[in-house]
């Protein structure tokens, strides 16, 4: 898991989502990012997704772990929205996905 420090709280969470920023879209996660001087991260996996709480937690655990190796370098909000294809993804499978959002997001 990541730290308290680096993690968007639930107040930050619903600002984001009202704001209607952009969605960013990759094959398993969809990207809300709002440029800031800190960086804190969030991952949203609804019931949706996996209906087995085992299943969501096991997400959250390799997107935390896959997180920390690549994406650490940049600053900002960023609200990571789970697909239902996620499900399947592998450790590579998200380290190439989260690679092309770090360029979408330098590119803004």
């Amino acid at each position: 898991m990541l730290s308290g420090k680096n993690r968007l709280d639930k107040k930050e969470i619903s600002k984001l989502r009202e704001e209607k920023l952009p969605v960013l879209q990759g094959r398993y996660l969809g990207l809300i990012y709002k440029p800031a001087n800190e960086k804190k991260f969030s991952l949203i996996v609804s019931s949706k997704i996996s209906r087995k709480a085992v299943e969501r937690n096991r997400i959250k655990r390799l997107f935390y772990n896959t997180l920390k190796e690549s994406f650490f370098d940049l600053s900002g909000f960023f609200l990571f929205l789970a697909k239902k294809n996620i499900i399947a993804a592998k450790k590579e499978d998200l380290t190439l996905d989260l690679e092309g959002f770090k360029t979408k997001v330098r590119q803004r």
